[in-house]
């Protein structure tokens, strides 16, 4: 009675069989255990062909995983196996999961579909392996024998098609419909004929529609405006950090009100908003590996490519090469930063033109630290900041570094870089124009070796030479 009572929940368990199956698994539990090792022959569109061994208790999709398992690893227990690829590249390549038909010793044939299975968790698409059972594995020509699925779905995908697939198994396989999307109801079917043309099929989505091979889904769905729309907002701010934003856009004072407002100490002078590209990639990638905000990653994905935006701007450009230099570095900071000026201090006036800009997904907002101070670097001893002075040039500040030294040019020739529009400055049109924030730039006078006064004076002895042999052949040609 015990052994009945545990063969009757043992086969409970194992679902649904067909008759004769019910029998030979009968015969193969009772006769021994459900560990018996059996032997399973694998053929057709598989990474490796041959007899291989296997337990009673395994099903299809356990047996086929761990075997492509075992061939990656190198350590299969084959026998009398003949791989289907060149042993040299070891690669595993994709198999078929579906249309795989299994057949058994008693001349029996079940229909396995692997990839319904993994979806729906039914065992009816995953039977059990049994002693000689033979599993053979459909040629899958992916360029042709395929349906794809894009639109208001939670997975986009292509998959192998078999006969007899309808839509419902279609969006099964791109894990069902996307809910965040509303009036979701119609799907649109582009189908290819042999001529080449194209018919486009609109049916609903709770049809059992039959599709066909290399058919192309779109499941329609109205714009969501509901994703996560955000911005970066770091400095001087009382809680920096992301902030969101509508899709549209959102006013930057209302962003600055998200953020807490101001610190005391912002500059809002030198405030920037830079609008999202390639330029801000780093710093927001920065950011998320500072915060541990993987999700966030989203934000580096690239608007614009340098190089097809540098090749652009120069396409129908007729500048000389020297000219070319200088543009190239202007446009790249162009690319790169593409900040849009704003007068924060204006957004004190909520009807200001700074108040009401709008602030849009993957901006970066930057309020930096006020600093009363200058910044000198260069051909100096000491570089680093020194406190404004209100009523001082730019030799004060050099002097106050440490002075010029033996490689530093003259005091003439120091340049004045503004902080905030970095314009360069030179000599006395820098007089009355230093500001907190400002650099203050003292260039390095090269040195001047006996090569370098030997290449000049070769350089104009062959201008001289050039410019006297002129005058000798005018002079000829004049008698």
């Amino acid at each position: 009675m015990k052994k009945i009572l545990i063969l009757f929940l043992i086969l409970t368990a194992l679902g649904k069989l067909n008759a004769q199956d019910e029998k030979d698994l009968y015969k193969q539990l009772t006769s021994s255990n459900m560990l018996q090792a059996i032997s399973v022959t694998v053929g057709g569109d598989f990474i490796v062909n041959g007899s291989f061994g296997a337990m009673a208790a395994q099903r299809v999709d356990n047996f086929i995983t761990q075997l492509a398992m075992q061939f990656q690893k190198e350590s299969s227990i084959v026998v009398n196996a003949v791989p289907s690829e060149d042993d040299k590249t070891k690669e595993i390549k994709t198999f078929p999961l579906r249309d795989i038909t299994l057949r058994r010793a008693n001349g029996t044939k079940l229909n396995v579909d692997l990839m319904k299975f993994r979806m729906t968790g039914d065992f009816k698409y995953n039977p059990f392996l049994m002693n000689d059972d033979v599993i053979i594995f459909p040629n899958y020509n992916k360029i042709n024998n395929y349906v794809e699925i894009i639109g208001g779905v939670n997975k986009p995908t292509s998959f192998q098609f078999v006969e007899g697939d309808k839509l419902s198994d279609a969006i099964l396989f791109a894990g069902g419909l996307n809910l965040a999307y509303e009036n979701i109801t119609t799907a649109e079917i582009s189908r290819i004929k042999s001529d080449g043309s194209e018919e486009i099929i609109s049916v609903p989505l709770n049809s059992e529609f039959n599709l066909q091979r290399g058919d192309r889904i779109k499941v329609q769905f109205s714009e969501n405006y509901k994703q996560s729309y955000k911005i970066l907002v770091l400095g001087e701010v009382i809680t920096p950090g992301y902030q969101f934003v509508v899709k549209d856009g959102t006013p930057l004072k209302t962003v600055i009100e998200k953020a807490g407002g101001f610190q005391e100490n912002a500059d809002l002078k030198n405030a920037i908003i830079i609008r999202y590209n390639t330029g801000v990639n780093k710093i927001i990638s920065d950011f998320v590996n500072l915060h541990g905000k993987k999700e966030n990653k989203d934000l580096l994905k690239l608007l614009i490519s340098d190089r097809q935006e540098l090749t652009s701007m120069n396409r129908l450009s007729n500048l000389t090469e020297e000219d070319s230099f200088y543009f190239f570095i202007d446009n790249y900071l162009r690319i790169t930063k593409e900040e849009k000026l704003v007068d924060f201090i204006q957004l004190t006036d909520p009807n200001s033109e700074a108040s009401k800009f709008l602030i849009k997904d993957g901006d970066l907002i930057i309020v930096p630290q006020f600093l009363n101070k200058v910044y000198v670097f260069g051909q100096i001893p000491n570089p680093g900041y020194i406190e404004y002075n209100n009523d001082k040039d730019l030799t004060y500040y050099v002097d106050k570094s440490g002075g010029l030294t033996e490689n530093s040019k003259d005091y003439d020739e120091v340049i004045l870089i503004k902080g905030d529009s970095r314009e360069w400055i030179t000599g006395d049109n820098a007089k009355g124009k230093i500001e907190p924030g400002d650099f203050v730039y003292v260039p390095k006078d090269p040195p001047r070796t006996f090569s370098w006064y030997l290449n000049r004076v070769s350089l104009s002895a062959g201008i001289i030479g050039s410019v006297a042999t002129v005058i000798l052949l005018i002079n000829q040609f004049g008698k």
